[in-house]
């Protein structure tokens, strides 16, 4: 079963949690000022989530035009006006580099942007507290940013149905602008992502999630433009995509400017996607300016993967082992033999063609219902599920079978040069940390032979020892 599967609760319940969290949490940022009035200033750090907590600035001193200050604050968010701000996005605007703003209980339809500054989003509950929009456009995520932490939140990328917004000349001449080699022309053919975090504001700083429910249905889940010295964090989150995109899609800049070494960790996280053939995407634009390092640990992956070799890209360029291969090397005995770790008790999985049609009519009611709740409640295990093979002993007249043409993958790796390269899993600028451990998929395991503690070549690069 999936492992963010939510509880129902009654409505009255649920509307008695909100008002007792907002009046709990007004009543200890009052105490906590009352208590540390006379010490001395309190400068917000964005990386702890356990920080004490600064007073909220009265509303009689919320004027404009504030200078810099020696401390961060904080402010509430609350829809029934007794916070300091009934939107999220009215608090970014508001809101000065280290501030954060404690979202109160309610479902928030906005677009977020914070752009050129650091703010902090907590949510007092991840069930409760659902940012979302309709991610019909690409440009209406509900969330961009590129530093500070965001937590205990639900993000939800919504599909209306609906075709894309008519612009003007002059809104599309503006946006053309603002693009770097892109153009609306182009752009208005993507869907929008859930947290799209691609700004040069990144450069040398970290974005970082933690105990956050990000789901998509129509992009992918989370999309990163990576900047030089920038890190991006999931921790204790589940990426969930319901669409066409994966989990994660990452590129790097296409600038030299920009450019320079990124990391990506993801600890403690569960990735699934229901519909995509890929949890991820790596893409590589410019690998002599730029860099990946990625950390992977105890990072669980809900996988799917299609007999129809109409599911995948030819331009994928992945040189890891193939599904067929990791289920061949599995069913004979010889996965863990070869060096190879997974953290699932079955790494990969065949849905019989009964519990397909029950998985489709689960995924349609789900996103017929637009419900964060419902979407992730549908059964999906741990690793590689199997769709539209043929059953042992069935007729395979009318089956779809795999042509052998493509090599299915559940990683999608894309280079400039549409050729393999020398990183990980075949990407021209990746590698993995020695520090990956604990995880569902093998290539997101640092990989060595069971009886040698030397390290092993493994589709390009070179990683010391990984427990299984």
């Amino acid at each position: 079963m999936y492992v963010g599967q939510i509880h129902g609760k009654n409505k009255s319940s649920i509307n008695i949690s909100r008002k007792h969290l907002c009046i709990g949490l007004r009543l200890a940022i009052a105490v906590t000022g009352i208590l540390t009035a006379g010490l001395l200033g309190f400068t917000a750090n964005a990386a702890e989530l356990s920080e004490p907590a600064p007073r909220a600035v009265p509303a009689q001193d919320k004027a404009p035009g504030i200078g810099h200050r020696q401390t961060a604050h904080q402010y509430i968010i609350a829809q029934d006006g007794t916070g300091d701000f009934a939107t999220i996005q009215e608090g970014v605007d508001y809101a000065s580099d280290g501030d954060t703003l404690i979202v109160c209980p309610g479902v928030y339809n906005e677009a977020v942007q914070i752009v050129g500054k650091e703010v902090n989003i907590t949510g007092t509950s991840k069930e409760l507290c659902v940012l979302q929009y309709d991610t019909i456009s690409y440009r209406t995520a509900p969330l961009t940013a590129a530093a500070g932490t965001i937590s205990n939140l639900t993000i939800y990328g919504k599909s209306s149905g609906v075709g894309q917004v008519v612009l003007t000349e002059e809104e599309i001449a503006k946006i053309n602008s603002e693009l770097v080699g892109d153009s609306w022309d182009r752009q208005k053919n993507y869907r929008g992502y859930a947290v799209h975090i691609d700004s040069d504001f990144l450069y040398g700083r970290t974005i970082r999630f933690a105990n956050c429910r990000i789901i998509s249905e129509n992009n992918h889940a989370a999309g990163i433009g990576t900047r030089g010295g920038g890190t991006i964090c999931f921790e204790n989150c589940e990426l969930v995509s319901m669409g066409g995109g994966s989990c994660i899609f990452m590129h790097d800049p296409i600038t030299e400017e920009m450019s320079g070494e990124a990391s990506l960790i993801v600890r403690n996280c569960w990735l699934t996607s229901y519909l995509c053939p890929y949890v991820m995407t790596f893409q590589s634009y410019l690998p002599e300016y730029n860099t990946f390092a990625l950390t992977f640990q105890n990072t669980r992956v809900s996988a799917v993967e299609y007999a129809y070799d109409g599911s995948y890209v030819p331009m994928n360029v992945n040189t890891s082992f193939d599904v067929d291969t990791l289920a061949e090397l599995e069913k004979a005995g010889g996965l863990y033999v070869t060096g190879l770790s997974s953290s699932a008790p079955e790494l990969v999985h065949k849905m019989t063609t009964k519990d397909m049609i029950v998985y489709v009519e689960e995924l349609q009611e789900a996103l017929r219902t637009g419900n964060a709740a419902n979407l992730v409640t549908i059964s999906l295990p741990e690793g590689i599920t199997r769709i539209g093979y043929v059953e042992d002993g069935k007729d395979s007249k009318n089956a779809i079978l795999p042509s052998g043409l493509l090599k299915h993958q559940v990683i999608a790796i894309y280079n400039r040069s549409n050729l393999p390269g020398n990183g990980w899993c075949g990407l021209d600028n990746a590698y993995l940390t020695s520090d990956s451990f604990g995880n569902t998929l093998v290539e997101m395991n640092a990989v060595t032979t069971p009886n040698s503690a030397e390290s092993v070549q493994f589709s390009g690069f070179s990683n010391p020892a990984g427990e299984r």
